[in-house]
């Protein structure tokens, strides 16, 4: 499991303070005498007011992110994950990011958080000029998880089908309220001075008793919603040859109507099903393979601009700069240099 966190001035600020940058890697395992590895991260940038930590813990199939920022300046706070995990999802209050659950706008909340499972995340969010970021990110890998809460029980119901089968799928389509229990187990772990496995064994008890909450949550306020359909194991292998095709033809990708007609599925179905299995619409998609292989052509093979806009099917050099500057929030060329 690899998590990468960044946080950058949104794009019409420039500063020349570098973007804060971690990236955590761990064995998706499962082992008890894996101790919590511990680590703390400064913020020293103009856009962010001094004097914060970022805390992140560690193990082998979990990490876990504890960010505290008070924002001075708009910034883009992004997320990525490399391979399938369940997210643990909480924002305290809602300075900083007050547009995550609509209802809760002009209402004095105690803030919001989700459950996910996803195969792979790219997620940004847009944190407020003045504002108090205050969140708490779980990352499990599902042996981890299944330890923690099995394979099938009432408790999980169709979540737990939907790990099973690699769906992505979030507990509720919008964010849950945040309640005080949710945040005293949070304040538990955060105070929490225990050591080793001590340490584990506390952190383990609390993780499940956030699960629990959620799923308690999302249970009583979904009672009256209709579930969600699984896709059938066709439409999934169907899917499944859209993405190999968008592999190998990102630079040349076919229509979204031909790529239906190529793999059997509607576009209707085509198009939802991929952003439920992939996490990412199939443009998203596309772009995303075309933007990682010109990282690639720049950084590692020095190609011109021109060069790799050829390479990779746009139609002008200016079309492909505006692109990867909108993607990566700096022009190719910048990076060359």
């Amino acid at each position: 499991m690899k998590v990468i966190s960044q946080l950058k001035p949104a794009q019409d600020i420039v500063y020349t303070d570098k973007h804060i940058l971690w990236d955590t890697t761990t064995v998706d395992t499962y082992n008890i005498d894996s101790e919590i590895a511990q680590n703390t991260f400064d913020v020293n940038i103009a856009y962010v007011n001094s004097g914060h930590t970022i805390k992140k813990l560690s193990t082998d199939g979990l990490i876990l992110l504890d960010t505290r920022l008070d924002v001075l300046e708009e910034c883009e706070w992004r997320l990525d994950t490399l391979h399938d995990c369940i997210l643990l999802e909480f924002f305290i209050g809602e300075d900083a990011i007050g547009d995550l659950l609509p209802e809760g706008k002009g209402k004095t909340v105690m803030g919001f958080h989700n459950l996910s499972y996803i195969n792979s995340i790219n997620k940004t969010y847009t944190l407020q000029k003045n504002a108090a970021l205050d969140s708490f990110f779980v990352f499990l890998s599902k042996p981890f998880y299944y330890e923690l809460i099995g394979k099938t029980n009432r408790v999980q119901d169709a979540f737990a089908r939907h790990v099973e089968l690699g769906l992505n799928l979030e507990l509720s389509e919008s964010y849950l309220p945040m309640n005080f229990d949710i945040i005293n187990i949070i304040n538990e772990v955060r105070s929490c001075t225990r050591k080793g496995s001590f340490h584990r064994l506390c952190l383990e008890i609390k993780l499940l008793q956030l699960l629990l909450l959620q799923f308690e949550q999302a249970h009583n306020m979904a009672k009256e919603v209709k579930p969600r359909q699984l896709l059938h194991e066709t439409d999934i292998n169907n899917i499944k040859n859209a993405r190999i095709i968008l592999e190998e033809h990102y630079n040349d990708p076919p229509t979204i109507k031909q790529l239906s007609y190529m793999v059997g599925v509607n576009e209707f179905k085509l198009k939802n099903g991929f952003k439920t299995l992939f996490n990412s619409t199939i443009h998203g998609y596309v772009l995303k393979l075309r933007m990682d292989k010109a990282n690639q052509l720049v950084k590692e093979q020095h190609l011109q601009v021109k060069e790799v806009a050829m390479e990779l099917g746009y139609k002008s050099p200016s079309h492909f700069s505006a692109a990867f500057k909108k993607h990566f929030g700096f022009l190719p060329t910048e990076m060359a240099g």
